[in-house]
């Protein structure tokens, strides 16, 4: 079973999943376990909305970056968009403050490490100007299909890997507070 919980105008909410194949707990850990599971109903932590027979999964409740207008921004759906790009080896949107002074009016902000042979082969790029011309062209076309919030505004490009978790994640938080 899957149930939206605290669904919003459009009908997305937490993912919550119930049966016989969801975990019975954390090993050891009854406080994380309590957090995550009510009635037999676990939350994934996913935020999506159900649409007929179909669960759609927009992004991760960790990851929204909450505008100051209210407007909710899952940097996963931007990343598909910029991860299309040929040259993209990884990228990773955040948020970021706009004024020193006001931590919480956000906007947004991608990091894309590219390929550097790509580039070289297919755009015959061999540095970091000309590789940061390129993907600007292109993150602008992307920016022209989202509305003006889910646009990107500032732009990392840079051909050194992100730091990554043990099981190969791009830890965000710790990028992040590095742009």
């Amino acid at each position: 079973e899957i149930k939206i919980e605290n669904p919003d105008a459009d009908g997305e909410g937490e993912i919550w999943v119930k049966g016989d194949i969801v975990m019975m707990g954390y090993y050891k850990k009854p406080e994380a376990t309590e957090k995550v599971l009510k009635d037999g109903w676990f939350n994934t932590e996913d935020i999506g909305k159900i649409d007929g027979r179909f669960l759609s999964i927009t992004g991760r409740k960790k990851n929204i970056i909450i505008l100051d207008n209210g407007k909710n921004v899952y940097p996963e759906e931007i990343e598909v968009l910029i991860s299309n790009l040929d040259y993209v080896e990884e990228c990773m949107v955040y948020g970021y403050a706009r004024k020193e002074d006001d931590p919480l009016d956000l906007s947004i902000g991608a990091k894309i490490v590219y390929k550097t042979d790509v580039m070289k082969d297919n755009y015959n790029v061999s540095d970091l100007d000309a590789a940061e011309n390129i993907v600007k062209l292109d993150i602008e076309k992307i920016n022209e299909m989202m509305p003006s919030y889910k646009q990107i505004n500032k732009l990392v490009v840079t051909d050194e890997p992100m730091v990554k978790t043990t099981t190969g994640k791009v830890k965000r938080f710790e990028e992040a507070k590095n742009l």
